[in-house]
Order: C-alpha cells, then structure tokens, then sequence
C-alpha cells in the first residue's frame, strides 16, 4: 500500500516535530496537537504529538500517525522519546501495516539508559490470513558493573515459544543469568 499525505498532514507533522525539537530547549508546560483529514485514497490520514518538559529538566515527546485507504488497508507508527532530570533516557519506535484479508505486520524498538545501566529491546510479529502468528524478540542489557546479558525469544503458532538468554561479566566470561 503506497502512503500518500497531502500538504495539510505534512504542515502539521512538520510544525509538531519543529515544537518538540525548540520546546526542549527551554520552555515548562506542556503542549499537545493532532489533525485528521481524509485523503485522496477515500481513506483517513490522523496525526498525533505532545510534547512536555518540567521544571528540572526532565521531558518527552511522542508523535503518532496513521493511514487508510478505503478498502480496509492501513499503516501507521510512533515515536517517544524521555529525557530523565537525572541525564537518563529512553526511545521507542514502531509501526505496523494491516490489509483487509487480516494479515497485521507490527515491528518496534526501545532502549533506555540510565544510573544502573542501559537496555534495549526489538522485535515484532507477524499475523497471516488464516489466523497463524510469528513473532520475535531481541534483548539486551548492561549493567553499571559491564555485566551484561543478551535474550532471544520466538513464537510461532503451533510450536509455542523458545526462549534463549546468556550472560557475561565484564571480562566477557560466561555467567549464570539472574532468576526472577
């Protein structure tokens, strides 16, 4: 499906992106914007940001949009970023596509970091016609010490989940990974 905005949707991503990026120079408070307009593929084009920053420095900001067509296809996706007072921080981003013969496609990623470490994470699924599912996740995280650990889990319809994990200290030698 071919993603098509018109002048008013892009005005409007631009002026929001633009506002997230000055108002984190400076300003307190917070601000909020959206735009829905139909487009000229008979479907919705919706567009959605915030944007915030505190007193002490810490703040966000997240857009979102999605597209229809008109004959049951859509596409979106987001973005978020926080920015702890404290200099930590965190990003995610996904999107995702679905058609009218039921097939859903979803991929997103985060990563954070902070005083005890940082830790990111990606992955995704996928939804056929006839009802069957795959997915995957990456994970990874290092704490402030350079251990680290790295895990992988699948899904798919009919087999169930595998999970695999292994951890490391920070010469690299392999540790045994901590339990819940």
């Amino acid at each position: 499906m071919k993603t098509q905005y018109n002048k008013s949707t892009i005005k409007t991503l631009i002026f929001i992106s633009t506002f997230m990026l000055v108002s984190s120079a400076n300003a307190n408070g917070r601000f909020k914007g959206k735009a829905v307009t139909t487009n000229p593929n008979g479907g919705v084009t919706a567009v959605k940001g915030g944007v915030a920053k505190g007193q002490n420095g810490g703040g966000y900001a997240r857009v979102r949009g999605a597209t229809t067509n008109g004959q049951g296809q859509a596409t979106g996706g987001g973005a978020t970023t926080i920015r702890g007072p404290n200099g930590g921080g965190a990003v995610r981003g996904g999107s995702f596509t679905a058609d009218d013969s039921g097939n859903v496609n979803y991929h997103g990623s985060t990563a954070a970091t902070g005083a005890n470490g940082s830790a990111a994470t990606t992955g995704g699924f996928n939804r056929s016609e006839g009802g069957g599912i795959m997915g995957s996740r990456s994970s990874t995280a290092t704490a402030t010490n350079g251990n680290t650990y790295n895990g992988n889990t699948t899904y798919q319809s009919g087999s169930g989940v595998n999970h695999t994990q292994a951890c490391h200290d920070a010469y690299g030698n392999e540790i045994k990974c901590p339990s819940k």
